[in-house]
């Protein structure tokens, strides 16, 4: 037994593998197949799922890597409109305010990916994690403004 997994591991491991066993001689003596077990993912799930594909014909780390420069240049153009949208129903001390707190945003974000990113440095997937990461902390950036944006015209 391997010094990396415990006594209770590998009794569950065992017990695991023994159930299986079982189940699939009962099912050679009856002559019916077991069942089916679902699969992680159900064919519609698996349909949306790429649909979402955010690099439809991606087969390269080269091509997920402009992919994500792509999505994450996308999400910089909507931040930057809906901050300017914002900026320009803002006036005064607020919009010092707003101007304060989107530069420490932006420090935030950045920080943030390039923590979330760190074990991918010097690597060819490197490019990826980060723009994916900046594109999707600025989307959800870009949805805090609209709603914002969707409270002040409401009062």
């Amino acid at each position: 037994m391997s010094k990396k997994f415990g006594a209770g591991v590998f009794a569950l491991l065992l017990a695991f593998f023994c159930a299986n066993a079982a189940r699939a001689q009962d099912a050679t003596k009856t002559g019916t197949p077991p069942a089916k077990q679902d699969s992680p993912a159900t064919a519609a799930e698996q349909d949306d799922a790429d649909r979402e594909d955010p690099c439809p014909g991606s087969h390269s780390q080269a091509e997920l890597n402009q992919c994500a420069a792509r999505a994450r240049d996308k999400a910089d153009a909507e931040l930057n409109r809906v901050y300017r949208e914002l900026m320009k129903d803002t006036s005064g001390a607020e919009r010092a305010k707003l101007r304060d707190a989107q530069l420490a945003w932006l420090k935030f974000r950045d920080a943030h990916c390039d923590y979330r990113s760190v074990g991918n440095k010097g690597g060819s997937i490197y490019p990826m994690v980060v723009g994916f990461c900046l594109a999707g902390v600025t989307n959800a950036r870009v949805e805090q403004l609209r709603q914002i944006i969707s409270e002040n015209s409401e009062q």
